[in-house]
């Protein structure tokens, strides 16, 4: 407004000088003429060049139709309105011409700017197929060219939104036709050697090596990676496109009608699978090898690798539709983890599988635990299952039988309760330790085993807690408990074969945690606890396993520990506990022996030959001692024995 107002001023200084007013207007009416004739230059080549592209400018040379007319209608007004009269209206016509003028200037850089951007994407297009770096080059301008105007456009308050939306979008067409360019000459070379047959090593590579070549070039080169803001592409474009046709025969066979696509076969799709890199294998490891090797635009890259990376997102679609469906069949989910399990571990094992610039790869049984309601669902899966084969364990007929023949003679002696428990822990621990998250791996941990054990920890406290009850005096006093029933029961050698069971039991869990806690695998569970829990700087249970730790996973971290110490320490309470039974047990039966045999009463005043009348006064006696002697092992039926010779005071 102030501009306008300076300008008049400037031209009419005075109320005399109006006279020149049809000069002023004259001159605006040449400005503007010069300026239409820029426009019409403009609109005239940009029609010949873009008109299929920006159609938009029709509505620009309409509004120039319509500005023409108006200014006409503007000018007329001026010339015959008298000064006092027309003044205002004057003003603010005027005003109103300037602001069209720059309207008109700014449609003018809006179609320079179009103009420069197909002449750039047309020269691009052009070299891709013979310099694909000149044709990145002028995608570099292109890109120079976006950022510079939308630098502009920030500083203008974005006043250009809508142009800057068509040349990012521009800007993005550009790369996507230059790849797919370059993607339609790689294809067309693929005939030539059979793919996605088994390729003969004997066939002519040469127009094979050229296109991927140019791929090559086209995403790894210095210039590609400025033009495509990338440092380090995922995937290698070439092996994408090797990959297609692999891809198309696996959704012809498990996404289809076909008799191969059976919810309950998960192995058909891994094994066809794994088929098929085997029968590239060796094309790979060769041919495409070679090429990685030997340009200079990649390097340290397998071909192997790639191949399956780029090939894995069919097994990952398949299993985005599968899960959802045997989720909720317990059968058919837990065998479609067993098998995701055993895919990963063959990709590892034999191809040792790793995409380029990842530490390990989480396979695609992390894909599925990555979805917190999968996981859920077959922890879910898993935990009915070994409860309900615990509960098979603790109540078959010979649960709580002594196996004498498990372990060495020196040894103490298992339950079979105790030994099947072992391996359905051990059973757990395989089904779990393939998975990657440390979160899992825990709840794994908490949610199954430790629960288990916990389990089976109460039943044999509850055993002890039994032969107390029935073994006190105020028990045996309560006429409502027949004496006979309870003789059998406790008393005697049935009384020490109750208290081994459940020694042995507890031992033998024990002895097992103890080994599990220094195997890598649990090894390296407590490391990370330890390291999240520094990491806390309160050397406490990390915050991610809130909700879902228990009395048995350790509370104060050590270095030296392990991540079952505070089970192995409930039972070793529970083994120590029996073994006091066991001492006070004998103690009370000698006892009895001592009062109904007179013989055992001298032995003991004299102090002579303690042990061997023992075995003379009462062959109930000296059948619980062979029984203890072949129940404990050595060290502990010798801290027994210790300990009831220490109990007469001898």
């Amino acid at each position: 407004m102030g501009s306008v107002t300076e300008y008049i001023n400037e031209k009419l200084p005075r109320v005399d000088t109006l006279g020149d007013l049809d000069n002023l207007i004259a001159s605006l009416e040449d400005q503007q003429a010069a300026l239409n004739t820029q426009i019409q230059d403009i609109q005239t080549k940009i029609a010949s060049e873009h008109d299929a592209l920006f159609s938009s400018s029709d509505a620009i040379v309409k509004r120039a139709a319509e500005f023409r007319t108006t200014h006409g209608m503007l000018k007329d007004k001026l010339i015959n309105a008298s000064y006092y009269r027309s003044r205002p209206k004057f003003m603010d016509d005027l005003q109103g011409l300037v602001a069209e003028l720059e309207k008109f200037e700014i449609a003018r850089n809006y179609f320079v700017v179009l103009g420069e951007v197909q002449g750039i994407s047309e020269s691009a297009k052009t070299k891709i197929l013979d310099d694909p770096d000149l044709a990145l080059q002028k995608h570099n301008e292109l890109v120079k060219l976006v950022d510079h105007v939308c630098e502009q456009s920030r500083e203008a308050e974005d006043s250009a939104v809508h142009l800057v939306d068509f040349l990012c979008k521009s800007k993005d067409f550009l790369w996507l036709e230059l790849r797919e360019r370059l993607a339609t000459e790689f294809r067309a070379s693929l005939d030539g050697i059979g793919w996605p047959r088994r390729v003969s090593l004997e066939v002519n590579f040469e127009e094979f090596n050229r296109a991927f070549n140019k791929l090559l070039q086209f995403q790894f080169s210095n210039v590609s990676q400025q033009a495509s803001e990338s440092k380090a592409p995922d995937l290698i474009i070439a092996l994408e496109i090797l990959a297609e046709p692999l891809d198309l025969r696996f959704r012809y066979h498990f996404e289809g009608n076909r008799e191969t696509n059976k919810v309950d076969r998960p192995e058909w799709f891994f094994s066809h699978f794994i088929s098929t890199v085997e029968d590239h294998e060796q094309f790979m490891e060769t041919i495409v090898q070679g090429i990685l090797e030997q340009s200079p635009y990649i390097s340290h890259r397998e071909a192997l690798h790639e191949l399956i990376y780029a090939y894995l997102p069919s097994v990952q679609r398949k299993l985005e539709t599968l899960v959802p469906v045997v989720m909720h069949e317990p059968q058919l989910f837990s065998h479609l983890m067993l098998e995701s399990m055993k895919f990963d571990d063959h990709l590892r094992d034999t191809y040792l599988f790793v995409h380029y610039g990842q530490e390990e790869w989480a396979g695609v049984t992390g894909d599925i635990m990555s979805k917190p309601e999968w996981f859920d669902a077959w922890l879910s899966v898993e935990k009915e299952f070994a409860l309900t084969r615990y509960q098979e364990i603790i109540t078959t007929p010979d649960a709580w039988v002594i196996d004498f023949d498990s372990v060495g003679e020196t040894e103490s002696k298992p339950t079979k309760s105790a030994l099947r428990l072992r391996d359905l822990l051990e059973t757990i621990s395989e089904r779990y330790k393939p998975l990657k998250s440390f979160v899992h791996r825990v709840r794994f941990l908490m949610d199954i085993q430790i629960a288990i054990l916990d389990s089976y920890h109460n039943r044999i406290s509850s055993s002890l807690d039994a032969f107390e009850s029935l073994t006190s005096s105020i028990v045996r006093a309560v006429s409502g408990v027949h004496e006979e029933e309870r003789k059998k029961m406790v008393d005697g050698l049935a009384g020490v074969e109750r208290l081994c069971r459940a020694y042995g039991s507890a031992y033998a869990i024990r002895d097992a945690l103890t080994d599990w806690g220094e195997d890598i695998f649990f090894l390296e569970l407590y490391e990370e606890l330890n390291r999240r829990a520094s990491e806390s700087k309160l050397n406490k249970i990390p915050k991610e396993l809130e909700g879902i730790s228990s009395k048995r996973l350790p509370d104060a971290l050590e270095e030296d520990g392990t991540i079952f110490d505070e089970i192995i320490k409930a039972y070793d309470t529970l083994r120590t506990r029996a073994e006091n039974l066991i001492i006070k047990h004998l103690s009370r039966e000698v006892q009895k022996a001592y009062k109904t045999d007179s013989a055992f009463r001298q032995s003991v005043k004299s102090k002579d030959g303690l042990v061997a009348d023992l075995f003379n006064s009462s062959a109930s006696i000296a059948e619980m001692i062979a029984f203890l002697a072949r129940a404990l092992s050595q060290t502990s039926f010798t801290r027994v024995s210790r300990a009831l010779y220490r109990s007469f005071n001898i």
